[in-house]
């Protein structure tokens, strides 16, 4: 299989790899904690499924439909869905669905299947040269709001050495890659999501690195590609993908936080419980960063690196993690969409593909269409930040029609269904 990485307006293949995908579900309603059980078993010890329903899958029932179209709705040429979309429901009774890029959009209706552009962009990234502020390119990632009003947001911020002076060695192979490091960050709106901010001034906003400082061509690795944000019992839980150092590894971890305004009160699952802390290895000591490096969740059933979108069923009472993986199926590797199930998002169901789609390691010419970014999201969930889903929802995905090297890329969804049973 394939490694890829995403930086900005580049996607690149870069090596052979394990990978592999999941559907994960959380239940919660607008005012009370979600249904989440207790997480307190080694990742090791297997849990009984939920055997109401023993087998559970999931299928496209409806055609493709097209959210965002690049050529038409476009506020500007970099206004490109360049992540897996989040929405929430702000204090005035508006649905908002972050378009995220280096420059963050939004759109905005009465519901998530009416929303429209709104051409004033939310966040836009410092570009700072200094990798110890953990400033420069800065996607909204992950989204969450208690009331509508305030919201916080956490930002995946990639260090791009090669575009600042003396950051990078460009005489060496795959510079674009070797010179990149990628942070976790915490920002936050006070306005109903019209504008983010710091919640502190950097580097303090930080909440999750790699115990390692950026050294030049010693990349691809961090901290990234954060899930959405789901409650359960007063903890607010997010996946991530962690990129190892000077390795070609790669591995998908939980972390939680009971305070969504404190960006060091993350914590990771270390394999027992969620005691792992984040540290910033510009301003720590520390002797052995193989000691602060989390622990992956389940790789033989939801693989090294999918972590899209994470969500809880109300029919099946059961988590859903949904997002880019491979398996192989009648002799044959096969990429594309998969899921998985949960009771507890620590022990999954082997994945199952949903859809079998062009990637941009799957094309024959770097400027065939292929797609990205799958997201789960239900227009009838009763909850603020569309953490369920029911019997049906719908899947989220971009496309890009002429490549990896162009801006041309299309939001589009399609109508999914949940059965018990096949």
């Amino acid at each position: 299989m394939i490694r890829y990485l995403i930086l900005g307006d580049l996607i690149i293949a870069v090596i052979l790899f394990g990978c592999s995908p999941s559907a994960v579900s959380v239940t919660e309603t607008m005012e009370e904690p979600s249904v989440f059980t207790d997480m307190t078993a080694s990742s090791s010890t297997v849990t009984a499924t939920s055997n109401l329903f023993p087998d559970p899958i999931l299928k496209i029932i409806g055609e493709e439909e097209v959210v965002f179209d690049w050529m038409a709705d476009k506020c500007e040429d970099e206004n490109i869905p360049d992540l897996p979309v989040r929405a929430f429901r702000d204090a005035g009774g508006q649905v908002q669905l972050l378009i995220s890029h280096y420059i963050s959009y939004r759109m905005i209706g009465d519901s998530l299947n009416q929303v429209k552009i709104n051409c004033e962009p939310v966040f836009e990234s410092k570009r700072n040269a200094d990798p110890s502020f953990f400033t420069d390119a800065e996607w909204i990632e992950s989204v969450y709001t208690e009331d509508g009003q305030t919201i916080y947001a956490i930002v995946h911020n990639e260090y791009h050495g090669f575009a600042h002076p003396n950051q990078c060695n460009k005489s060496q192979d795959n510079w674009w890659l070797i010179c990149w490091n990628n942070t976790l960050t915490l920002v936050a709106s006070n306005d109903m999501g019209a504008t983010y901010n710091y919640v502190v001034a950097p580097p303090n906003h930080l909440i999750a690195s790699l115990p390692y400082i950026y050294e030049i061509d010693a990349g691809p690795y961090g901290v990234m590609n954060a899930s959405n944000i789901i409650k359960k019992d007063g903890f607010y839980y997010a996946f991530i993908r962690l990129d190892y150092y000077r390795s070609d590894q790669q591995r998908t971890c939980l972390m939680r936080t009971s305070n969504l305004a404190d960006p060091l009160a993350w914590r990771y699952w270390n394999g027992i419980e969620f005691v792992g802390e984040f540290l910033n290895p510009y301003v720590q000591s520390i002797s052995d960063p193989s000691q602060h490096i989390c622990n992956p969740i389940d790789p033989q059933g939801i693989g090294e690196g999918m972590i899209e979108s994470l969500t809880y069923n109300t029919v099946l009472n059961r988590y859903v993690l949904l997002g880019l993986s491979a398996d192989t199926i009648n002799g044959r590797e096969v990429w594309g969409v998969y899921y998985a199930f949960s009771d507890d998002l620590i022990n999954w169901t082997y994945r199952k593909l949903l859809k079998e789609m062009p990637l941009p390691w799957t094309v024959t010419n770097s400027n065939d269409t292929f797609y990205l970014y799958p997201a789960l999201l239900d227009p009838e969930s009763e909850t603020l930040n569309f953490e369920t889903v029911g019997e049906t929802a719908y899947m989220y995905y971009t496309r890009l029609n002429f490549g990896g090297g162009s801006l041309d890329r299309d939001l589009l969804r399609v109508k999914v269904e949940f059965f018990p049973s096949p």
